[in-house]
């Protein structure tokens, strides 16, 4: 009986190769991170296109990111064969209140599958929808998540609005997440406070990203030096965390957040058409960028007439999902239309280099009598 227990081995020895080979794949075999990725924004302002534009980026993970910039136009272009993809992202934007993608995070020489990333997407900000976001975010899955906020630049009028509009739908989230005893329906009894782990997991993600900003240190110039403000850099040299300063991080949400305006080409249009100016695109820069420092928020320029920008916003979102992502690119607020502020980088004192007499205090206490009349 216990010589038919065993698979026997032929003359070839293929059983004892097919054991071997099945051992060593599961023995090689590594667990992919999973990540999630939440895009809010209103109907039509290309929050679809950005999540397809993501696809194609992510099919050259070795573009792009400080590498070889010269072929990121041509690798990543329109004709990917991603008709499959772009069908359901299609359907997703006409028939799903929440629809759901998702794409893998390749190591840089694109062999190797290093983390998942599952993208959300949140048809409008009516009740029906937003009570879906409680499937999306939850006391387990709210410390591996990040959010994207789309706003359309051939509507610019439209930006506070729009921010202000899916900024409440975060924060109603956000106190769903804090409400989450995950299964612990004893302990959320405990005390006045009511403890639960969805608080638990909020604060403690709260607690990171202000950390993040502390420590925050600008990728290196390909000369090999990095720079950081002064404050950070004596900060890091007696190993001291110093506390933000005014204006940095007065909302603190617990997750990555990343604003993206899409269609950045649409300034020519707004320039010829509406008589805008250079100083007016600089104006609404800093408001932007204002109110991104008030959530420590990232904020970035997109346009499918330059596939880079979506590049550097696939690689920033991977490295915003996954610690370990090595991200090389520095920001850039010069080029009115390639606009890239990560988080931990801008400042009051740079928001003012554009023009030096906007009020980045009187910007945020707007906001902030803004948001507080748009919840009641």
């Amino acid at each position: 009986m216990s010589s038919n227990s065993h698979p026997k081995t032929d003359e070839s020895g293929d059983t004892e190769n097919l054991w071997e080979s099945a051992l060593q794949q599961v023995g090689s075999s590594k667990a992919v991170a999973a990540k999630t990725v939440l895009v809010l924004g209103d109907s039509n302002c290309g929050k679809t296109n950005v999540v397809s534009q993501l696809f194609q980026a992510s099919l050259h993970p070795q573009t792009g990111n400080g590498q070889d910039s010269t072929t990121v136009s041509t690798a990543i272009g329109t004709n990917d064969p991603l008709s499959e993809i772009e069908t359901l992202v299609t359907l997703s934007k006409h028939d799903l209140a929440l629809s759901y993608s998702y794409m893998d995070v390749r190591d840089e020489d694109n062999e190797e599958t290093i983390a998942r990333l599952g993208i959300f997407q949140l048809a409008s900000d009516r009740t029906t929808d937003r009570e879906l976001l409680k499937y999306v975010l939850d006391a387990r899955s709210f410390g591996d998540s990040a959010a994207v906020i789309v706003l359309d630049w051939s509507k610019p009028w439209r930006f506070v609005k729009s921010l202000l509009r899916w900024c409440n739908v975060l924060g109603e989230a956000i106190e769903c997440v804090c409400k989450d005893t995950g299964g612990r329906e004893a302990a959320s009894n405990k005390g006045a406070s009511g403890w639960t782990l969805g608080k638990a997991t909020v604060d403690e993600c709260r607690e990171r990203l202000e950390r993040f900003l502390q420590e925050y240190v600008e990728p290196a110039e390909p000369s090999g030096e990095a720079l950081a403000g002064t404050q950070k850099l004596a900060a890091k040299a007696v190993d001291v965390l110093l506390p933000l300063a005014k204006g940095v991080l007065e909302e603190n949400l617990g997750l990555p957040l990343v604003v993206v305006c899409t269609k950045a080409d649409s300034m020519a249009v707004l320039e010829r058409e509406r008589a805008f100016k250079e100083e007016d695109f600089d104006y609404i820069q800093q408001i932007l960028r204002a109110i991104c420092l008030r959530f420590g928020a990232a904020l970035i320029y997109t346009s499918t007439h330059n596939p880079t920008t979506f590049s550097t916003l696939y690689h920033y979102l991977s490295s915003a999902a996954l610690t370990k992502y090595p991200f090389r690119l520095r920001a850039s607020v010069v080029d009115r239309d390639v606009v890239f502020v990560p988080s931990g980088w801008d400042s009051v004192a740079q928001i003012k280099y554009l023009r030096d007499s906007f009020d980045v205090a009187a910007v945020q206490g707007a906001w902030e009598f803004d948001a507080q009349r748009y919840q009641t």
